[in-house]
Protein backbone atom coordinates (compact mmCIF):
# COMPACT_ATOMS: atom_id res chain seq x y z
CA UNK A 1 0.00 0.00 0.00
CA UNK A 2 1.09 3.57 -0.70
CA UNK A 3 2.38 5.54 2.29
CA UNK A 4 -0.02 8.47 1.88
CA UNK A 5 1.59 10.45 4.72
CA UNK A 6 4.77 10.74 2.67
CA UNK A 7 2.91 12.77 0.03
CA UNK A 8 1.11 15.23 2.32
CA UNK A 9 1.97 18.91 2.45
CA UNK A 10 2.95 20.56 5.71
CA UNK A 11 -0.52 22.09 5.95
CA UNK A 12 -2.29 18.76 5.58
CA UNK A 13 -0.03 17.15 8.18
CA UNK A 14 -0.72 19.63 10.96
CA UNK A 15 -4.41 20.37 10.35
CA UNK A 16 -6.37 17.09 10.22
CA UNK A 17 -10.03 17.54 9.26
CA UNK A 18 -11.55 14.39 10.73
CA UNK A 19 -11.66 14.26 14.56
CA UNK A 20 -11.10 10.99 16.44
CA UNK A 21 -14.20 8.78 16.68
CA UNK A 22 -16.47 8.97 19.73
CA UNK A 23 -16.54 5.91 22.02
CA UNK A 24 -20.27 5.48 21.32
CA UNK A 25 -22.52 7.02 18.64
CA UNK A 26 -23.51 10.61 19.40
CA UNK A 27 -27.17 10.78 20.39
CA UNK A 28 -27.24 14.33 21.74
CA UNK A 29 -25.21 16.64 19.51
CA UNK A 30 -24.43 19.89 21.33
CA UNK A 31 -21.11 20.14 19.50
CA UNK A 32 -21.92 21.99 16.28
CA UNK A 33 -23.47 25.42 15.75
CA UNK A 34 -26.04 24.21 13.26
CA UNK A 35 -29.20 26.18 12.47
CA UNK A 36 -32.50 24.53 13.30
CA UNK A 37 -34.36 22.92 10.39
CA UNK A 38 -37.46 24.33 12.07
CA UNK A 39 -36.40 27.78 10.84
CA UNK A 40 -35.72 26.89 7.19
CA UNK A 41 -38.10 28.78 4.83
CA UNK A 42 -38.71 25.78 2.56
CA UNK A 43 -41.71 27.12 0.66
CA UNK A 44 -40.10 30.51 0.11
CA UNK A 45 -36.84 29.03 -1.20
CA UNK A 46 -38.71 26.66 -3.51
CA UNK A 47 -40.77 29.54 -4.89
CA UNK A 48 -37.79 31.87 -5.28
CA UNK A 49 -35.64 29.40 -7.21
CA UNK A 50 -38.55 28.37 -9.45
CA UNK A 51 -39.53 31.99 -10.05
CA UNK A 52 -35.99 32.86 -11.13
CA UNK A 53 -35.98 30.00 -13.66
CA UNK A 54 -39.37 30.99 -15.05
CA UNK A 55 -38.36 34.63 -15.30
CA UNK A 56 -34.74 34.38 -16.47
CA UNK A 57 -34.64 30.96 -18.11
CA UNK A 58 -31.22 29.63 -19.06
CA UNK A 59 -29.56 32.94 -18.12
CA UNK A 60 -30.09 32.05 -14.46
CA UNK A 61 -27.76 29.07 -14.91
CA UNK A 62 -24.81 30.88 -16.48
CA UNK A 63 -21.51 31.76 -14.85
CA UNK A 64 -22.42 35.46 -15.01
CA UNK A 65 -25.42 37.73 -15.64
CA UNK A 66 -24.93 38.17 -19.38
CA UNK A 67 -27.79 40.67 -19.70
CA UNK A 68 -27.07 42.78 -16.63
CA UNK A 69 -26.20 45.90 -18.65
CA UNK A 70 -28.50 45.35 -21.60
CA UNK A 71 -32.18 45.92 -22.32
CA UNK A 72 -34.56 43.05 -23.04
CA UNK A 73 -32.97 40.02 -24.65
CA UNK A 74 -29.78 41.75 -25.73
CA UNK A 75 -26.71 39.98 -24.38
CA UNK A 76 -23.95 42.36 -23.34
CA UNK A 77 -20.42 41.03 -22.96
CA UNK A 78 -17.55 42.85 -21.34
CA UNK A 79 -16.04 43.80 -18.00
CA UNK A 80 -19.26 43.26 -16.05
CA UNK A 81 -19.09 39.50 -16.60
CA UNK A 82 -15.47 39.35 -15.52
CA UNK A 83 -16.25 41.38 -12.39
CA UNK A 84 -19.05 38.97 -11.48
CA UNK A 85 -16.67 36.01 -11.72
CA UNK A 86 -14.48 37.78 -9.18
CA UNK A 87 -16.95 39.59 -6.90
CA UNK A 88 -20.10 37.51 -7.46
CA UNK A 89 -23.65 38.30 -8.58
CA UNK A 90 -24.21 41.98 -9.24
CA UNK A 91 -27.94 41.51 -8.52
CA UNK A 92 -27.22 40.23 -5.02
CA UNK A 93 -24.43 42.72 -4.33
CA UNK A 94 -26.77 45.59 -5.17
CA UNK A 95 -29.49 44.34 -2.85
CA UNK A 96 -27.12 43.52 0.00
CA UNK A 97 -25.41 46.91 -0.31
CA UNK A 98 -28.81 48.55 0.16
CA UNK A 99 -29.77 46.23 3.02
CA UNK A 100 -26.44 46.63 4.81
CA UNK A 101 -26.47 50.37 4.24
CA UNK A 102 -29.84 50.69 5.95
CA UNK A 103 -28.87 48.45 8.90
CA UNK A 104 -25.49 50.10 9.41
CA UNK A 105 -26.36 53.72 8.54
CA UNK A 106 -23.88 53.56 5.66
CA UNK A 107 -25.30 55.35 2.65
CA UNK A 108 -21.91 55.05 0.93
CA UNK A 109 -22.09 51.29 0.37
CA UNK A 110 -22.47 50.09 -3.22
CA UNK A 111 -22.08 46.76 -5.03
CA UNK A 112 -18.31 47.17 -5.36
CA UNK A 113 -18.07 47.23 -1.56
CA UNK A 114 -19.06 43.55 -1.47
CA UNK A 115 -17.73 40.20 -2.60
CA UNK A 116 -20.12 37.21 -2.61
CA UNK A 117 -18.53 34.03 -1.25
CA UNK A 118 -19.24 30.38 -0.52
CA UNK A 119 -20.41 31.07 3.02
CA UNK A 120 -18.85 33.63 5.34
CA UNK A 121 -16.03 31.17 6.07
CA UNK A 122 -14.66 31.64 2.56
CA UNK A 123 -14.89 35.40 3.03
CA UNK A 124 -12.64 35.11 6.09
CA UNK A 125 -10.21 32.84 4.24
CA UNK A 126 -10.00 35.24 1.29
CA UNK A 127 -9.34 38.18 3.61
CA UNK A 128 -6.51 36.41 5.40
CA UNK A 129 -4.99 35.20 2.12
CA UNK A 130 -5.21 38.68 0.62
CA UNK A 131 -3.82 40.59 3.59
CA UNK A 132 -1.52 38.41 5.70
CA UNK A 133 2.07 37.52 4.86
CA UNK A 134 4.19 35.06 6.85
CA UNK A 135 5.28 36.75 10.07
CA UNK A 136 2.54 39.40 10.03
CA UNK A 137 0.71 39.93 13.30
CA UNK A 138 -2.90 38.69 13.54
CA UNK A 139 -4.79 39.52 16.72
CA UNK A 140 -7.69 37.34 17.82
CA UNK A 141 -9.95 37.00 20.85
CA UNK A 142 -8.52 34.60 23.44
CA UNK A 143 -11.20 32.06 22.47
CA UNK A 144 -12.37 32.33 18.88
CA UNK A 145 -13.53 30.65 15.65
CA UNK A 146 -11.15 27.73 14.98
CA UNK A 147 -11.24 28.15 11.19
CA UNK A 148 -10.03 31.74 11.43
CA UNK A 149 -7.14 30.48 13.55
CA UNK A 150 -6.46 27.74 11.03
CA UNK A 151 -6.36 30.13 8.06
CA UNK A 152 -4.03 32.52 9.88
CA UNK A 153 -1.80 29.62 10.87
CA UNK A 154 -1.70 28.36 7.27
CA UNK A 155 -0.46 31.82 6.19
CA UNK A 156 2.33 31.68 8.76
CA UNK A 157 0.92 34.56 10.80
CA UNK A 158 2.19 35.56 14.23
CA UNK A 159 -1.09 35.02 16.12
CA UNK A 160 -1.60 36.92 19.38
CA UNK A 161 -4.65 36.19 21.59
CA UNK A 162 -6.36 39.09 23.38
CA UNK A 163 -8.28 38.68 26.64
CA UNK A 164 -12.07 38.85 26.66
CA UNK A 165 -14.50 39.20 29.55
CA UNK A 166 -18.21 39.84 30.10
CA UNK A 167 -17.95 43.07 28.06
CA UNK A 168 -16.14 41.45 25.16
CA UNK A 169 -12.63 42.12 23.91
CA UNK A 170 -10.55 44.13 26.40
CA UNK A 171 -8.97 47.17 24.67
CA UNK A 172 -6.30 47.47 27.37
CA UNK A 173 -5.23 43.88 26.71
CA UNK A 174 -5.30 44.64 22.99
CA UNK A 175 -2.99 47.61 23.44
CA UNK A 176 -0.64 45.49 25.55
CA UNK A 177 -0.40 42.98 22.70
CA UNK A 178 0.21 45.78 20.21
CA UNK A 179 3.04 47.15 22.32
CA UNK A 180 4.54 43.65 22.58
CA UNK A 181 4.43 43.42 18.79
CA UNK A 182 6.09 46.79 18.37
CA UNK A 183 8.84 45.81 20.80
CA UNK A 184 9.64 42.67 18.79
CA UNK A 185 9.28 44.18 15.33
CA UNK A 186 6.05 42.36 14.42
CA UNK A 187 3.75 44.30 12.09
CA UNK A 188 0.13 44.19 13.33
CA UNK A 189 -1.87 43.56 10.17
CA UNK A 190 -5.30 42.40 11.23
CA UNK A 191 -7.66 42.04 14.19
CA UNK A 192 -10.23 39.27 13.74
CA UNK A 193 -13.17 39.80 16.11
CA UNK A 194 -16.68 38.40 16.57
CA UNK A 195 -17.91 41.55 18.27
CA UNK A 196 -21.58 40.56 18.61
CA UNK A 197 -22.48 37.21 20.26
CA UNK A 198 -18.89 36.14 20.22
CA UNK A 199 -17.88 32.61 19.27
CA UNK A 200 -17.73 30.62 21.55
CA UNK A 201 -18.70 32.71 24.61
CA UNK A 202 -21.69 34.63 23.12
CA UNK A 203 -20.61 37.84 24.91
CA UNK A 204 -20.78 41.12 22.96
CA UNK A 205 -18.11 43.80 22.97
CA UNK A 206 -19.59 46.95 24.50
CA UNK A 207 -20.02 50.12 22.46
CA UNK A 208 -17.31 52.09 24.34
CA UNK A 209 -14.89 49.24 23.78
CA UNK A 210 -15.75 49.14 20.09
CA UNK A 211 -14.90 52.83 19.83
CA UNK A 212 -11.59 52.29 21.58
CA UNK A 213 -10.73 49.34 19.32
CA UNK A 214 -11.20 51.55 16.27
CA UNK A 215 -9.03 54.24 17.85
CA UNK A 216 -6.29 51.65 18.41
CA UNK A 217 -6.62 50.47 14.81
CA UNK A 218 -5.93 54.03 13.68
CA UNK A 219 -3.11 54.57 16.18
CA UNK A 220 -1.30 51.28 15.48
CA UNK A 221 -2.29 51.08 11.79
CA UNK A 222 -4.06 47.73 11.44
CA UNK A 223 -7.28 46.50 9.83
CA UNK A 224 -10.31 45.01 11.56
CA UNK A 225 -12.21 41.97 10.29
CA UNK A 226 -15.59 41.96 12.02
CA UNK A 227 -17.28 38.55 11.80
CA UNK A 228 -20.99 39.39 12.08
CA UNK A 229 -22.47 35.98 11.27
CA UNK A 230 -24.37 35.90 14.59
CA UNK A 231 -25.14 39.61 14.70
CA UNK A 232 -28.79 39.32 13.61
CA UNK A 233 -29.57 36.52 16.08
CA UNK A 234 -30.69 38.78 18.93
CA UNK A 235 -33.41 37.53 21.29
CA UNK A 236 -33.17 40.05 24.14
CA UNK A 237 -31.66 43.50 24.75
CA UNK A 238 -30.92 46.41 22.46
CA UNK A 239 -28.81 46.16 19.27
CA UNK A 240 -25.25 47.49 19.35
CA UNK A 241 -23.74 49.47 16.49
CA UNK A 242 -21.49 47.28 14.37
CA UNK A 243 -17.86 48.14 13.89
CA UNK A 244 -18.71 48.56 10.20
CA UNK A 245 -21.28 51.22 11.08
CA UNK A 246 -18.78 53.04 13.31
CA UNK A 247 -15.88 52.97 10.85
CA UNK A 248 -14.95 56.36 9.41
CA UNK A 249 -11.39 55.54 8.38
CA UNK A 250 -11.91 52.64 5.97
CA UNK A 251 -10.30 50.09 8.29
CA UNK A 252 -13.21 47.66 8.84
CA UNK A 253 -14.33 44.71 6.77
CA UNK A 254 -17.38 42.73 7.83
CA UNK A 255 -18.09 39.08 6.99
CA UNK A 256 -21.65 37.82 7.05
CA UNK A 257 -23.94 35.32 5.34
CA UNK A 258 -27.27 33.52 5.06
CA UNK A 259 -26.20 30.27 6.76
CA UNK A 260 -27.33 30.96 10.33
CA UNK A 261 -30.52 32.90 9.55
CA UNK A 262 -31.83 31.23 6.37
CA UNK A 263 -30.14 27.87 5.60
CA UNK A 264 -26.53 26.67 5.58
CA UNK A 265 -26.83 24.63 2.35
CA UNK A 266 -27.26 27.86 0.38
CA UNK A 267 -23.52 28.42 0.92
CA UNK A 268 -23.83 32.15 0.25
CA UNK A 269 -21.92 34.64 2.34
CA UNK A 270 -20.19 37.94 1.74
CA UNK A 271 -17.54 40.40 2.84
CA UNK A 272 -18.27 44.13 2.99
CA UNK A 273 -15.57 46.79 3.09
CA UNK A 274 -13.67 49.51 1.23
CA UNK A 275 -13.55 48.90 -2.53
CA UNK A 276 -9.78 48.54 -2.62
CA UNK A 277 -9.83 45.85 0.07
CA UNK A 278 -12.71 43.99 -1.59
CA UNK A 279 -10.78 44.08 -4.87
CA UNK A 280 -7.81 42.54 -3.05
CA UNK A 281 -10.01 39.67 -1.86
CA UNK A 282 -11.13 39.14 -5.43
CA UNK A 283 -7.51 38.98 -6.58
CA UNK A 284 -6.88 35.80 -4.55
CA UNK A 285 -10.15 34.11 -5.48
CA UNK A 286 -9.88 31.00 -7.66
CA UNK A 287 -13.34 29.38 -7.67
CA UNK A 288 -15.34 31.54 -10.15
CA UNK A 289 -17.92 32.35 -7.50
CA UNK A 290 -21.00 30.68 -6.01
CA UNK A 291 -24.25 29.69 -7.75
CA UNK A 292 -25.68 32.53 -9.81
CA UNK A 293 -29.11 30.86 -9.67
CA UNK A 294 -29.13 30.91 -5.88
CA UNK A 295 -27.75 34.46 -5.82
CA UNK A 296 -30.57 35.67 -8.06
CA UNK A 297 -33.12 33.98 -5.81
CA UNK A 298 -31.60 35.53 -2.69
CA UNK A 299 -31.42 38.95 -4.32
CA UNK A 300 -35.18 38.73 -4.79
CA UNK A 301 -35.55 37.49 -1.19
CA UNK A 302 -33.69 40.52 0.16
CA UNK A 303 -35.43 42.99 -2.16
CA UNK A 304 -38.93 41.78 -1.20
CA UNK A 305 -38.32 42.11 2.54
CA UNK A 306 -38.41 38.33 2.93
CA UNK A 307 -34.96 38.23 4.50
CA UNK A 308 -35.95 40.60 7.31
CA UNK A 309 -39.10 38.58 8.01
CA UNK A 310 -37.06 35.36 8.03
CA UNK A 311 -34.66 36.79 10.62
CA UNK A 312 -37.62 37.60 12.86
CA UNK A 313 -39.08 34.10 12.45
CA UNK A 314 -35.76 32.44 13.17
CA UNK A 315 -35.19 34.55 16.27
CA UNK A 316 -38.56 33.49 17.67
CA UNK A 317 -37.46 29.85 17.43
CA UNK A 318 -34.00 30.43 18.93
CA UNK A 319 -35.39 32.57 21.75
CA UNK A 320 -37.48 29.59 22.82
CA UNK A 321 -34.55 27.20 22.48
CA UNK A 322 -32.33 29.46 24.58
CA UNK A 323 -34.93 29.46 27.34
CA UNK A 324 -35.17 25.64 27.23
CA UNK A 325 -31.38 25.24 27.34
CA UNK A 326 -30.92 27.69 30.22
CA UNK A 327 -33.65 26.04 32.29
CA UNK A 328 -32.24 22.56 31.66
CA UNK A 329 -28.67 23.53 32.58
CA UNK A 330 -29.84 25.20 35.77
CA UNK A 331 -31.92 22.16 36.69
CA UNK A 332 -29.48 19.38 35.86
CA UNK A 333 -26.02 20.91 36.16
CA UNK A 334 -26.83 22.67 39.40
CA UNK A 335 -24.00 24.21 41.37
CA UNK A 336 -21.24 22.63 39.29
CA UNK A 337 -21.29 25.08 36.36
CA UNK A 338 -21.45 28.85 35.98
CA UNK A 339 -22.53 30.74 32.87
CA UNK A 340 -24.01 34.02 31.70
CA UNK A 341 -27.31 33.98 29.82
CA UNK A 342 -26.55 35.51 26.41
CA UNK A 343 -28.83 37.93 24.57
CA UNK A 344 -28.41 36.06 21.30
CA UNK A 345 -26.32 33.60 19.32
CA UNK A 346 -26.37 29.80 19.32
CA UNK A 347 -24.38 28.82 22.43
CA UNK A 348 -24.00 28.59 26.17
CA UNK A 349 -20.43 28.89 27.45
CA UNK A 350 -20.19 26.80 30.61
CA UNK A 351 -17.40 26.88 33.17
CA UNK A 352 -17.06 23.80 35.33
CA UNK A 353 -16.37 24.07 39.03
CA UNK A 354 -12.81 23.34 40.15
CA UNK A 355 -14.35 20.53 42.21
CA UNK A 356 -15.15 18.64 39.00
CA UNK A 357 -12.71 16.41 37.09
CA UNK A 358 -12.82 17.85 33.56
CA UNK A 359 -11.44 14.77 31.84
CA UNK A 360 -13.90 12.53 33.63
CA UNK A 361 -16.80 14.75 32.53
CA UNK A 362 -15.70 14.40 28.93
CA UNK A 363 -15.38 10.64 29.21
CA UNK A 364 -18.72 10.08 30.93
CA UNK A 365 -20.54 12.45 28.59
CA UNK A 366 -19.17 10.70 25.52
CA UNK A 367 -20.18 7.31 26.93
CA UNK A 368 -23.69 8.71 27.40
CA UNK A 369 -23.84 9.81 23.75
CA UNK A 370 -23.50 13.52 24.56
CA UNK A 371 -21.17 15.61 22.38
CA UNK A 372 -20.07 19.17 23.11
CA UNK A 373 -17.10 21.33 22.14
CA UNK A 374 -14.28 21.53 24.71
CA UNK A 375 -13.03 25.05 25.39
CA UNK A 376 -9.47 24.41 24.26
CA UNK A 377 -10.66 23.83 20.68
CA UNK A 378 -11.21 27.59 20.37
CA UNK A 379 -7.72 28.66 21.40
CA UNK A 380 -4.31 28.78 19.81
CA UNK A 381 -2.03 25.89 20.71
CA UNK A 382 0.07 27.87 23.18
CA UNK A 383 -3.03 28.91 25.14
CA UNK A 384 -5.07 25.70 24.87
CA UNK A 385 -4.62 24.92 28.55
CA UNK A 386 -6.68 28.02 29.38
CA UNK A 387 -9.72 26.29 27.88
CA UNK A 388 -9.68 23.36 30.27
CA UNK A 389 -12.86 23.30 32.32
CA UNK A 390 -14.88 25.25 29.75
CA UNK A 391 -17.33 23.79 27.28
CA UNK A 392 -19.49 25.26 24.54
CA UNK A 393 -23.01 23.87 24.42
CA UNK A 394 -24.78 24.48 21.10
CA UNK A 395 -28.54 24.43 21.58
CA UNK A 396 -29.56 25.91 18.22
CA UNK A 397 -30.55 22.81 16.25
CA UNK A 398 -31.48 20.35 19.01
CA UNK A 399 -35.13 19.39 19.48
CA UNK A 400 -36.50 20.78 22.75
CA UNK A 401 -37.23 17.40 24.39
CA UNK A 402 -33.94 15.97 23.16
CA UNK A 403 -32.18 19.00 24.59
CA UNK A 404 -33.67 18.39 28.03
CA UNK A 405 -32.72 14.70 27.96
CA UNK A 406 -29.20 15.35 26.69
CA UNK A 407 -28.50 18.06 29.26
CA UNK A 408 -29.80 15.72 31.98
CA UNK A 409 -27.16 13.16 30.91
CA UNK A 410 -24.51 15.89 30.90
CA UNK A 411 -25.60 16.88 34.41
CA UNK A 412 -25.26 13.28 35.60
CA UNK A 413 -21.77 13.09 34.07
CA UNK A 414 -20.80 16.27 35.92
CA UNK A 415 -22.19 15.12 39.28
CA UNK A 416 -20.46 11.75 38.95
CA UNK A 417 -17.18 13.52 38.22
CA UNK A 418 -17.07 15.62 41.36
CA UNK A 419 -13.71 15.14 43.04
CA UNK A 420 -14.22 13.34 46.36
Amino acid sequence: MVDVQRFLSDIARVTPVVPPPDPVPVTFNFDQGIPSAETFPLAELDHLHSDVLRRDGARALEYVSLDVDGPGDQIVYGNTGYTELVLGSLHLRRELARWLGERNARADLGPDNLIITSGSVQAIALAINALVNPGDGVLVEAATFPYALRYAKMRGADIRPVAIDADGLDPEALETRLKEMAATGVVPKLLYIVATFQLPTCVSTSEPRRRRILELAQEYDFLVLEDNIYGDLRYHGEPLPTLLSMDTAGRVMQSHGFSKTVAPALRIGWMTGPEELISALGSVRQDLGPSLWTCRALAQFVASGGFDKQIDRANDVYRRKLDVAVAAVREHCGPWVTFAVPEGGFYLWLKLSDQVDWREVRRRSAEGGVAFRPGERFMIDSAAADGAGYLRLAYSHVDDDEMRRGIAILGSAIRESVIK
